[in-house]
Parts: C-alpha cells; sequence; structure tokens
C-alpha cells in the first residue's frame, strides 16, 4: 500500500480547500486505530478549538457508521483522545513540567481584554519614564523627546503604535536579531567636502537629507529613474564623469547615515519594548498567570533550550507513537521547532521505539495557497521546507500526495479559478519557498441533482468608468451589489446540497467577501437602505456602535454625576427616552449640575430617581449587574431587537464583568473606556448566525472552509499593500529579524 493510509510511512498531503483534507486526517486516524494503535497514543494537532471539536466529531461520525465495533470501543476511551490545539498542547506540556519551565503549575490564562490594558499601562508608564528621566539628563538622543519633538504627541501615538505591534507579534518579537547596516567610514564625508568643486552642492544637499528621514530622497537627488548617477551636474564640477563619481559617493554616504540612524532607532525601539515585556512579564509572575502567546513560546524555550530538554522529551516519546498536523500551512516556526523537537529521535532511527519494532510517524496535511495567519506569524515556506527534510530523512518510508480534485465547487468555478490563477501564482521549479504554485484543479462533486446547465456561473459586474473618490466608488460598489442580491432572490435557482433538490436562493445563500473591513460601513449601509438583512460577521467598530455609546455613557455618569454631556446621550438613549425640549426644560431648574436640575424638574423627576437608585447601588452591586438593571427596568432591550445589537450590549457587559473581575474600580472602568472611545478595530460580537435569513458580509479570511451558493467579492481591482508594520518583525532562512523603517505605514 503506497496511500496516506499505509501508517508505516510518515505523511504529507498537499490538499487544497473543497478537495477534503480534514476527511483525509480523519481517515488516517482511523487507519491508525484499525491497525492496533491505542487512542492515547496519537496526537491530533489543529489551529482553532472549533477546528478541534469537529475534528474529533468527524472522527466519531465516520466510526459510527462504518466501524461500529472500533467504534463502540472508542466511545468508552473518548476521553483519552488527544485531538487539540497547539496551544493547548503546549498548555499541557507546560503543566506537566511546571518545575522545569520556572512557572507556576497552577497558572491561569489571563483573559485578552486584561492583558491589553495592563500592556497599555505599563507603555504609558514606561514612555513617560523614558520622557522624564531623558528630560532631566537634558538627553538628546533619547527615542521618546526626540519623537515628540520630531513629530509632536502624534509621533508618540506613532510610537506606541509601534510598541504595540511588537506586544501583537510576540513570541516572535522578543527573539528577533537586530538589523545592523555597515558602518559609513567618518573619513568619506571629508573625502566629498574637499572633492574638487563641490563647493555649495554638499550644503546644499546636507540641508536636504538631515531635515528627511526618507531613504527614497537621496536616490531621487543623485540617481535616475534607472538607479544610475544624474548626467546634469552643478555649477563648479570638470565634467559629467567628474560629478558622477563624487555623486555616487554622496549617495552612499547619505544612504549609509539614514541606514544608520534608523538601526539606532530600531536599537531603542526594541530596548522599551523589552522593558515594556519584561515589566509585563514579571507582573503575570506574581500573579501566577500567562497569556495566549506565552504558551507556545514558553513549550518552545522547554523543548530546546532547558537543560533538562532530553528527559523533557523522553517522557513525551513514552506516550506518542503518531502526530498528525492539520492545516499546516499555518504553522509559526516557533510551532514548527516544537514539531520537529518532538519526531527528531523519530527521524534518526534510533531510540527505544525502534528497538521496540514501532514505527512513529507524522502526517502533516494542509495546502500553501490556503495560508492566512501571516498575522500571526505563520510561514508558508515551513510547508516546502518539511516536505524536503522529511524526504530526506526517511526517503522510502516517506509518502508525499498532491491532490487535486474539488468536491466543494460547480464546473464553472473551478474552470474560472484555473484560468486566473495559473497566471497569478505561475511557480518554476527555481522560484523561492515561500511562493506558492498553482496546480488545477479537477471537478469531483457528485452530480446528483445537477442538469446539464448547472454547471454554475461567474459574472463580472463593472461600475461606470468615472474618476471618482474611493469612498464614492464603494459606496457605488455596495449599491450595485445590493440590487444585484434583490434581482437574485425569489428569482434565481439553487441546488441545496442538504436536501439535495433545486430551490428557490434565499438570502441566507448569499455571502459577500471583503479582502478586508476597512470599507465594510458602506456595504452594510447599502444592504439596510435596500431593506436587505444582512449579519457582519466579526464586523469592526464595536466602540462606535450607538448601544455600545449608550452604555459607555451610563459608566461615565456612575463614575461622575456631574458629567453633563453624559447624561444627556443618555437622556436622549434608548433607556429614557427623553424629548429634547424636555430636557432644555429640565435645564432651567435649580441645580449646579444636569443630574440634580433634573431630579427638581417635574418632568424628569421619575427619571432621576431612577438613576439616583442606581448611584445608592454602586457601594453594593457591581457596575455590570447595574447596567442589566438600568436596560430591564427602562425596556430599552426592545429598541435594541436586530441580533447584532443585542450581541453588541452582552459583549459590553461580559468586558466589565471581566474588568470588574480582575479587580478594576469603576474610575479605571471608566478610563479603559475613554481610551478605547475611537479604537474603530475592535470586533463587534459574534453573532449565532445558524439558520438567520441573512446575508453574510465577512472577510475573505473569516470564510475559510464555509460554502455558499452565491458569493460576490467586491474590490478585485485594488492593490496588495506591500509595504506595512508588517516589515517590522520578519523571519527569513529559519531566523527572525527586527528593523524599522520610517517610511513603513505603521
Amino acid at each position: 500500500m503506497n496511500n496516506y493510509l499505509d501508517i508505516t510511512k510518515s505523511v504529507i498531503i498537499s490538499s487544497p480547500a473543497g478537495s477534503g483534507k480534514t476527511e483525509k486526517l480523519a481517515r488516517r486516524y482511523i487507519s491508525l486505530l484499525k491497525n492496533g494503535v491505542e487512542v492515547e497514543r496519537i496526537l491530533a494537532i489543529t489551529f482553532t478549538d472549533k477546528a478541534a471539536a469537529e475534528m474529533k466529531q468527524r472522527i466519531l461520525r465516520i466510526l459510527k457508521d462504518e466501524e461500529s465495533e472500533l467504534f463502540s470501543k472508542l466511545i468508552e476511551r473518548v476521553s483519552l483522545m488527544r485531538v487539540t490545539t497547539i496551544h493547548s498542547f503546549c498548555g499541557t506540556l507546560l503543566r506537566r513540567f511546571s518545575f522545569e519551565a520556572a512557572i507556576d503549575p497552577n497558572y491561569r490564562i489571563e483573559e485578552a481584554l486584561n492583558s491589553r490594558i495592563t500592556w497599555e499601562e505599563i507603555i504609558y508608564e514606561i514612555l513617560m519614564e523614558a520622557g522624564v528621566r531623558s528630560q532631566k539628563a537634558r538627553g538628546r538622543n533619547d527615542l521618546v523627546l526626540q519623537t515628540i519633538s520630531e513629530k509632536g504627541f502624534r509621533g508618540l501615538a506613532d510610537l506606541n503604535k509601534i510598541i504595540n505591534y511588537l506586544y501583537e507579534k510576540r513570541p516572535f518579537s522578543i527573539e528577533a536579531e537586530l538589523i545592523c547596516p555597515l558602518t559609513v567610514p567618518p573619513s568619506l564625508i571629508e573625502e566629498l567636502k574637499n572633492w574638487p568643486g563641490a563647493g555649495k552642492a554638499i550644503e546644499d544637499y546636507e540641508n536636504v537629507f538631515k531635515n528627511s528621514g526618507r531613504l527614497a530622497m537621496s536616490e531621487k537627488y543623485f540617481l535616475t529613474g534607472v538607479k544610475e548617477p544624474k548626467k546634469r551636474p552643478p555649477a563648479g564640477f570638470k565634467g559629467i564623469a567628474d560629478y558622477q563619481g563624487w555623486a555616487l559617493k554622496m549617495y552612499l554616504y547619505w544612504t549609509g547615515r539614514k541606514l544608520e540612524e534608523h538601526s539606532q532607532r530600531a536599537q531603542r525601539i526594541k530596548n522599551i519594548f523589552m522593558k515594556c515585556n519584561e515589566t509585563y512579564r514579571n507582573k503575570k509572575r506574581l500573579r501566577g498567570i500567562l497569556d495566549f502567546s506565552d504558551l507556545e513560546y514558553l513549550a518552545y524555550k522547554l523543548l530546546l533550550e532547558n537543560p533538562e530538554w532530553t528527559n523533557i522529551l523522553y517522557a513525551f516519546d513514552e506516550k506518542t507513537d503518531h502526530i498528525l498536523v492539520d492545516e499546516f500551512q499555518d504553522t509559526n516556526n516557533f510551532q514548527w521547532a516544537i514539531i520537529d523537537s518532538l519526531t527528531e529521535e523519530w527521524r534518526s532511527g534510533l531510540g527505544a521505539k525502534r528497538e521496540a519494532g514501532t514505527k512513529p510517524t507524522i502526517f502533516l496535511v494542509g495546502d500553501g495557497k490556503q495560508s492566512i495567519y501571516l498575522f500571526r506569524g505563520a510561514n508558508v515556506e515551513l510547508f516546502s521546507r518539511a516536505k524536503e527534510k522529511l524526504n530526506a530523512w526517511l526517503g522510502k518510508e516517506f509518502y508525499y500526495e498532491e491532490v487535486k480534485e474539488n468536491f466543494r465547487s460547480l464546473p464553472a468555478i473551478i474552470n474560472f479559478t484555473n484560468h486566473v490563477f495559473l497566471k497569478l501564482m505561475d511557480a518554476r521549479e527555481d522560484s523561492p519557498f515561500w511562493k506558492t504554485g498553482y496546480s488545477p484543479l479537477t471537478f469531483a462533486r457528485s452530480a446528483e441533482g445537477l442538469e446539464p446547465s448547472q454547471s454554475g456561473k461567474v459574472d463580472l459586474l463593472l461600475l461606470d468608468d468615472k474618476e471618482e473618490p474611493i469612498s464614492q466608488t464603494k459606496k457605488s460598489e455596495a449599491e450595485l451589489i445590493a440590487k444585484k442580491i434583490q434581482c437574485l432572490i425569489n428569482s434565481h435557482v439553487i441546488f441545496d446540497r442538504k436536501t439535495k433538490a433545486k430551490r428557490i436562493c434565499k438570502y441566507m445563500d448569499i455571502a459577500v467577501l471583503l479582502r478586508k473591513r476597512t470599507h465594510l460601513k458602506k456595504y452594510e449601509e447599502a444592504l439596510r437602505h435596500y431593506g436587505i438583512p444582512f449579519v457582519a460577521v466579526k464586523g469592526i467598530g464595536f466602540y462606535q456602535e450607538p448601544e455600545t455609546a449608550m452604555l459607555r455613557a451610563l459608566v461615565y455618569f456612575l463614575s461622575n454625576p456631574k458629567d453633563d454631556y453624559s447624561l444627556y446621550v443618555l437622556l436622549k438613549s434608548p433607556l429614557f427616552l427623553l424629548d429634547e425640549a424636555v430636557i432644555i426644560k429640565a435645564m432651567r431648574a435649580e441645580g449646579d449640575c444636569l443630574f440634580s436640575k433634573l431630579i427638581t424638574a417635574d418632568e424628569t423627576k421619575g427619571s432621576g430617581a431612577f438613576l439616583q437608585e442606581l448611584l445608592s447601588q454602586l457601594p453594593r452591586l457591581p457596575v455590570a449587574e447595574l447596567i442589566e438593571t438600568a436596560l430591564s427596568r427602562t425596556g430599552a432591550w426592545k429598541y435594541f431587537h436586530e441580533p447584532q445589537r443585542r450581541a453588541n450590549i452582552k459583549k459590553f457587559i461580559r468586558m466589565i464583568e471581566e474588568l470588574e473581575a480582575d479587580g478594576r474600580s469603576l474610575i479605571k472602568l471608566r478610563d479603559f473606556l475613554q481610551h478605547t472611545y475611537d479604537k474603530d478595530d475592535e470586533p463587534k460580537a459574534n453573532v449565532n448566525t445558524e439558520g438567520m435569513d441573512a446575508v453574510k458580509i465577512m472577510t475573505i479570511h473569516a470564510s475559510k472552509g464555509l460554502e455558499f451558493p452565491v458569493v460576490f467579492v467586491p474590490g478585485i481591482e485594488e492593490e496588495f499593500k506591500l509595504k506595512t508594520a508588517e516589515s517590522l518583525v520578519y523571519e527569513k532562512g529559519g531566523r527572525l529579524f527586527f528593523r524599522y523603517e520610517p517610511e513603513s505605514a505603521i
């Protein structure tokens, strides 16, 4: 047998979307069980809790349908199934070897919200401390003062953003090495100044460059568009050749100078980040907590750098014979290093397993074209490297398979995809590891119930070719999609794969897939305008939603009853629904603030009394409970009938509960809400859309693994943003690097 079910071989399967790669992993797992492997000796790793739960259910379903006897045996030992996420596995490893890892064995995982608040407080304290310390020492080279001097407090916000970016990139940013450019010889500038004919030219150029942080500026002044020295020398030079020699050296000098400055700035940024991280780590240690990113980093340190690593690996090896990894294309360097170290002895052909006649195996399944977790450090190159390594290590005991069948899409969709992506993803044999090639898909979906004419369709919707601002273009595009949806509803026929019958298209059959959420509001507004029910899956702008603004105003008022503006927002909201004229009339009553006037004015006494009651309960009831009381007693819930609105309210209450559970006072709650006021990238609450007849709007990223009969993909004309803050921390040749470029869009 020479296929992926041969349990004597280690296997890598390259399996594209819709080809059943998760099914193949489940079948491999079952093949191991059928060949007598004990369930507790199999470790199956995937990347989300949902995927792990679905994997376990799929294995059990197949066994129930096809291997009833084996199913009965497994169901008795189902608690021993090790189908888990990489982070959960790392957590188990750390608890087992907590002494070696130097952590509290009873550690708990910090809630993401509390982690973020603690980190923000640390950044603020350290940046302010650095600025004050440098100001006292009159330190001109201090990063904080230099940043404020150059860009004002907007520059400080940018610096905060960079450090927050490095926080998001942990653990990669902790381990990253600094790129240090070559040092510019001090003698070079003297040579340039003394060059015959240079004269005033060097002063002019120095004035330009010393006020610019952009490397591109030196190219603009010294080089042509094809990167050759310019041929029109300023007055004073002997000729073109003389000027070109000077200009080339001048260009190299200023480029080197700027690279040195960037390197120094990068070092200062990293120093501040590392100090923040050390402070954060100490705070976590004192409280006996870890955060999500600590798990794989500490497991990595435990397995690769701990003096007891051989004993740890032996203990793991003693209990595990087979490792299966799903969605391998989303693996990052640390995760692969962990898996690699766990299987090192297996590949060497040595160890107790071989002596006992056991053949341990590793099974990896994924698709380089679907690598979507770059922002979490996923490295698609690992997919190609793992294939080369396993082939070199195991030879005939390694099997590789590339699957091309697609069981999901109709012929027209497959043909269109093949036609486009064969041109876009043209990777040759000599292409770098990261450049993923495209292999044409073949139609393998069951044709049951389909007529020859029902092969699917791809439509290209074009706007009028006219110049207009991008916001207007997106608005027009959204309206075009909304109109098309209206045409499809109650007229377009689809094939329902669950019922295996044809029916009329519903809203729930339609998805709008966005590359990013930047213009999400435009699509929401268009669908709302045309009366089309929709749900924005993992939409953003949580803090800007009206229901969030209402509850934020309530917390503000509870923390300071003299906050007239917040009280005004409350009174106008669905909590009280007071008319503008009534509020204005109340403001004429006696009192030193709107609240005291509210209590005495005839038409607002009831509202004032209720608010007074809430304030009186503050010492003995949590704020989250008071919010729930306000919503139920005023009947405000009925005004938030949309599922998204209700879910957002529940998310806000949960956030307050988490913060209070962590010991945050009412003033701290207010500070947190003030800090997040203009944070426009916070996701809205998740909404359970199952059975809901509504169009789904989501990112392409969020749609992975889902199916819809009708899909809209707007914005295909947009270019990729190649230079972003992502370039701050990057991987090359198995090593992590840190760099700073002022040109990066941070």
